[in-house]
């Protein structure tokens, strides 16, 4: 079931490229695939999970190779930011040369402005496409299965390792209007930083999920606290208003499990009326 890299008809063994056990084409943190030579370079779906959706991809004709996602109909914008990356890449001596050059004059205006490779809050014309290689909290993940399942930044465990006292807030989309009334099987889970607020990630999981993440991507790269969730007004009757939801649970965890209950009592006794009059 599912997909995978549409690379077996390549011969890339023969360049000295390797790949996973799903066919997608191994890379460094600069995007260069094990050719051999040392100048073949991918982007796109052609590097496995997670897929990114599809994009158009011009190849480079030099003396470097690029393989570009294979399929070409719409735009993505991650797999597109690869793609820019493996190009800058394959002429950074170029590129650093003429950096040199300008340091002088750039100095002034770019100092303490650009965002480090890894961190969360690249964003705009300073985010570096590069570390959409090394990065995995760089994009949104999403799932378009039924339901939808999508995530953004950092899961409770993987806070735990990285030293993090991470706490958790869900929201039942039972528990706002929009969901109770026309899809109530889903959740929305904030991971935030006990000890500031500071939300680290979003996981989502029910319809419209690849939607909703993309606001849960920018509280975790704004560095917004569950406190600046909760001074926000949302609308009733949207998905969004689980953000708020799962907020306040994540301050009020006895009450959130009270209301987590009665919104599945809500649920079962429709869904038993409902059964009864068919």
């Amino acid at each position: 079931m599912g997909r995978k890299p549409n690379t077996s008809q390549l011969n890339l063994s023969a360049a000295g490229i390797k790949t996973d056990s799903y066919g997608g084409i191994e890379v460094d943190s600069e995007l260069k695939s094990t050719a051999s030579g040392g100048n073949v370079y991918a982007a796109g779906d052609v590097l496995g999970r997670p897929f990114l959706g599809e994009q158009s991809v011009s190849t480079c004709a030099y003396d470097v190779h690029f393989i570009p996602l294979l399929t070409c109909e719409s735009s993505a914008s991650t797999g597109m930011a690869q793609g820019f990356a493996a190009i800058e890449n394959m002429f950074k001596e170029d590129r650093i040369k003429v950096e040199d050059e300008d340091e002088d004059e750039d100095e002034a205006s770019t100092d303490g402005d650009a965002c480090k490779v890894g961190e969360l809050c690249m964003t705009g014309e300073k985010f570096d496409p590069a570390s959409l290689a090394s990065n995995p909290f760089a994009f949104p993940i999403g799932v378009w299965s039924s339901p939808e399942a999508s995530y953004y930044g950092l899961s409770t465990q993987q806070c735990k390792e990285m030293g993090i006292d991470a706490g958790e807030g869900v929201a039942l989309y039972a528990e706002c209007l929009r969901g109770l009334v026309f899809s109530p099987n889903g959740l929305l889970k904030l991971v935030f930083d006990k000890s500031n607020g500071r939300i680290m990630g979003v996981h989502i999981c029910g319809d419209d999920a690849c939607e909703l993440i993309h606001y849960g991507m920018e509280l975790v790269k704004a560095e917004r606290t569950i406190d600046d969730v909760l001074s926000n007004l949302y609308s009733a009757v949207t998905f969004h208003e689980m953000y708020r939801i799962a907020a306040m649970a994540a301050v009020d965890e006895a009450g959130a499990r009270k209301r987590r209950a009665a919104a599945g009592r809500a649920v079962a006794s429709r869904n038993a009326s409902g059964s009864a009059k068919d």
